[in-house]
Formats: C-alpha cells, structure tokens, sequence
C-alpha cells in the first residue's frame, strides 16, 4: 500500500470486524423457500447501490434457526463472495435486521470504532474491486473464502474523516444517480420524438411547407386491370374515403403496397432446414434476427448459402426490403448487397415511378404496433403476406415522398447525434464514479482536521476490546453416533468420474463449511491440481472433477 495520508493507518478487515461468515441455502433448495417468513439475502439481491428486493427468498423458523450463525443486523456490510457478481458489496439496512444470507453472501460486522459504510465504499473502488477480480484472487475459483477477506488490507482514516468521507460521497452519489437518471431518460424521449417525426411524416405535417411551395405537383394516379387486380389479390388498389384510417393531403392517395411494387415471401423449401449442404457458400442468407437488428439497414449478416442453397431459394437485389412476419413481427430492413432469406421474411422491391423502399420502410415502422388498422380487409392477428398484401400506404407525389425521407433522416441524424452524446456521458459519469471514490480513499475527499484521532489510536482500542471480550462458553458436544464423515483428502481415491457439486461434497466431507472451502482451494490451485472445476452444460451448474495423474 501506498504511503498514507497523516492519521491514517493500514488494517486488515479482520481486524475491524467483530465477525466475517457466510451462511448456506436450506435442505432442499428453493424448493424449501416459503411465500413469507424470514428473509434470505442472496447474491443477487446484493448491488452496489443497495440490498434490492427483486427474487427476495423467505425461509420459516424452523430453517431460520438452522441459520442463526448467518443472521443479519442492520449495518452489516453484505459482500457477494462467488459467481459473476462476486465483490458486489453494500451495507444492510435496518430493515433487514434479523434476515440470513445463503453461502454466497459474506457478513463483514465492523466493530464498534469504524464506519460500516466506510468499509463498503472502500471494497466497492477501482483497486479492491481490481484485487477481487484478480486471475490470481478471487476470479480464479469464482469465490472469496474467509481467510481472504480477513486478510484484505484498508487505508482507514480517523474515524470523524470516514464518517466526512462517508457523507461527501453520498452528496456525491446522489448527483451521480440524478445525472445518470437523466441521461437514462434521453433514450425513451428519444424514441419519443421518433414516433411524432413519422407520425408528422406520413400525415402530410412534416411536408406541408414543401407542398405550399410547389404549383404544380400531381398525385400518383394509376389504373390496373381486372386481371392484374386478381393477380395481386386486390379488389381495388386505392381505398375509398370511407375507409381511411385518417385525412391526408388532397394529392396523397391511399394506394395498396403490392399495387407499388412487387410483394412476396422469401423462400428455403429444401428439408431439413438446416441440411448443411445449404451453407458455407457465397450467398448471404438473411433470418429473422439479422432483420430486427438491422436498425433499418442491413448491413450485416450471419450465415450464407451454398450454390445448393441458393438453387432452392432466390437472390433478391440490393435495396430489397425486407419484412418479417415471424418471431419479431413487422421488424423492416433495407438489404445493402444482394441476399437470400427463407419465407419468414416478405421481401418488396419498389415500382420507382410510385415509391421508394425507404419510403414503404419508414411506413412500416410507423404502423407496426396497430399494422391491422391498416388492413381494413384483413381480419386475422397474425401477421402473413395477406395481411401485408392487404395494407394501404398513403402515398405522397414521388418528389414529395423524397423530401419526406429527406427530412425524416436529417430529423434521426440530429437526434441520434444527441444519443450518443447521451451515452458518453453516461459513461463519463461511470468514470466519475471511479474517480471519486480513487480520490476518497486516498485522502483526497474531504479536508483533514489535525484534531482527529488518529486511525492508529483506534486500532489499538478494537484490538485492546477484543482481547478484553469475555470468551464465549462452549457447550459441551453431545456425544456423535452417527459415522464420521472422511476429510476431503481421503475422498480423493474414490472421486466419482462424473464430479460432484459443491453441496454434495459437503455432504460428505467432514468438517464446516468454511474449512471444506479451504481445503478444496488447496487441492485446486497447489503447484499440481488435484481438482478442477468444470461447467455441467446438462444440469448449468459447475461440477468438481478429479484431475488425471
């Protein structure tokens, strides 16, 4: 450690704390937890800004009593000890005074003299989280043991400094969560402000002083035959007045999208779908997902077709749109080169003389939520060709609806400039986080006042009540019939081949839970590993296997 402010001293949590332990998860699992009862904090009701109570576990009595070495009191530092979210760290609140916490969450009780609060914000910054998530620490078996966190070493201020320390930093927090708040809120306004732009698009507002300006535009007016009609399934190409959703400038029509281009499914009749035969080619094959995330244009893909592949499907051109009518419904994406995609994609190529694909894509994100609305003659929810076949677009003079794109798209730019500034900041903010804290626990925070104690002076008043502390009595053992269980060691020559989980190891190795843990460390990261951990892809848990000789 670096050399310290004046008044500070270094310390190890073991020596702050009057208890360091974890608890265990009832006989049973989750099957064991009740409806109501006695809370059991887990590791994902532990973050950093708070003990939250989404997935919060109940336990009776009766299991609650089996767990009273785990009890919660109200300022317990609560430190996420395995897993994905080991070093997540926070301070207990009142509330929850009297709760347990399963293995997976360690209690850190600071003695009477130093700030539970303190302890947190200090294992919740950059160099204790970097420690924690060490490949030589905690990382590498996905878990603290006791004898870790004991050994975890702390700048502690005098005791006045981390209770300035403390406040300044929740002044601080409070800024920071406001700010990240308000930047969290651009997104959904964003979004906001995207919905009324096409809205004001595609009922003549956001072209209305183009229009004013022009003398002489002309709508698009055409006829089809009764047998082009019958061969896009249409009884009209244009909706009458009375049918139309809403009111549209006089020179838009209402006109049917297979009457502005051509409309069809994507196609893959070879069986099995996924023959491999199909793949591994040239052909870019579009799905469902490339689609929806897209953003509106594909430029991207995921698999391609072999020659095979594309002998029983079709290659559509570039600036193809592409509809999907499967898994995510209406998602709409303009391909950039030329592809293939299977019939849960309808593809449409534009008639230039009446629209334009980006013209038909803005439509269609417009009207997703509601597409039915605007298929009077469709009657069913689910989304097919027919339902697409049957959806009207009111359609501007092609200039018109190129101005339209125009200013959609220089209305998306301005705003998602704003996104991304959004995002930088918020990830600013992130790192304002870290820097705040670095400077606190460096003594940078808060002035110092040379009439505090020093942090030394403290110590030795934890350690002198400590040695003074009246030894608990222990009661005496009643004598053991059932057979001694086998140390760990002596497991080893029947380890089964197919690994054990942690908790059925326990249940047959001797000794606590925190001994078992230990010794299991040893085994696992000595010079020559006797044990590994190994993921069970079968049952998602993580198995021990013996290493081979």
């Amino acid at each position: 450690m670096s050399e310290l402010p004046k008044g500070w001293a270094s310390a190890k949590i073991g020596e702050l704390a009057s208890k360091i332990g974890s608890g265990a998860t009832p006989r049973g699992g989750e099957k064991a937890y009740t409806a109501s009862g006695i809370p059991l904090l887990r590791s994902l009701n532990i973050h950093f800004d708070g003990v939250r109570d989404a997935g919060l576990a109940y336990v009776n009595d009766d299991q609650a009593r089996k767990l009273d070495n785990a009890t919660v009191s109200g300022g317990d530092v609560l430190l996420n000890i395995t897993g994905a979210s080991i070093g997540r760290v926070t301070v207990a609140p009142d509330r929850f005074e009297g709760a347990r916490v399963n293995q997976h969450v360690c209690i850190i009780r600071v003695s009477e003299g130093a700030e539970a609060e303190f302890v947190a914000r200090f294992l919740a910054s950059p160099n204790p989280q970097r420690i924690i998530r060490d490949e030589n620490y905690g990382v590498t078996r996905q878990a603290l043991t006791k004898g870790m966190i004991e050994e975890f070493s702390i700048a502690l201020p005098p005791l006045h400094e981390q209770q300035r320390i403390v406040r300044k930093l929740d002044t601080l927090s409070d800024r920071s969560a406001a700010s990240r708040e308000h930047l969290n809120a651009v997104e959904v306004l964003i979004e906001r402000y995207k919905v009324s732009v096409l809205r004001m698009a595609f009922d003549g507002s956001l072209s209305a002083d183009y229009r004013g300006a022009q003398s002489d535009q002309r709508a698009v007016e055409f006829e089809l035959s009764p047998s082009e009609l019958k061969k896009l399934k249409l009884t009209s190409h244009r909706l009458s007045a009375e049918k139309t959703p809403y009111q549209v400038p006089e020179t838009w029509r209402w006109i049917a999208l297979p009457a502005l281009g051509e409309l069809a499914r994507g196609k893959s009749k070879h069986r099995p779908r996924n023959d491999k035969a199909l793949f591994g080619g040239p052909y870019p094959f579009i799905q469902t997902g490339d689609v929806s995330n897209s953003g509106g244009r594909i430029e991207e893909y995921s698999s391609t077709y072999s020659e095979f592949g594309l002998s029983q499907s079709r290659l559509w051109p570039t600036g193809t749109l592409c509809i999907t009518i499967a898994a995510n419904i209406a998602e709409t994406g303009i391909l950039g080169f030329e592809g293939c995609f299977p019939d849960s994609v309808v593809g449409f190529i534009a008639d230039e003389e009446k629209t334009s694909e980006l013209f038909v894509e803005y439509f269609i994100r417009t009207v997703r939520v509601d597409l039915e609305a605007f298929a009077p003659g469709v009657a069913q929810k689910n989304i097919n060709l027919g339902t697409l076949s049957g959806v009207f677009v009111p359609t501007p003079p092609v200039d018109e609806q190129r101005e339209i794109v125009r200013r959609i798209e220089a209305a998306f730019g301005k705003i998602d400039r704003l996104a991304t500034e959004a995002e930088k900041a918020l990830k600013l903010t992130d790192r304002l986080d870290e820097g705040i804290l670095a400077k606190a626990f460096a003594g940078e925070l808060v002035t110092q006042d040379p009439n505090d104690e020093p942090a030394s002076a403290l110590l030795d008043r934890i350690r002198e009540a400590r040695a003074n502390a009246p030894k608990p009595k222990r009661q005496p053992r009643k004598p053991r019939t059932m057979k001694k269980k086998p140390t760990l060691a002596s497991l080893m020559d029947n380890w089964p081949s197919e690994g054990m989980t942690f908790e059925e190891l326990r249940g047959q190795a001797s000794g606590a839970y925190d001994q078992v843990k230990e010794e299991l460390f040893e085994l696992m990261t000595c010079d020559k590993p006797a044990i590994r951990q190994e993921f069970d892809t079968t049952q998602k848990t993580m198995r021990l296997k013996k290493v081979a000789p």
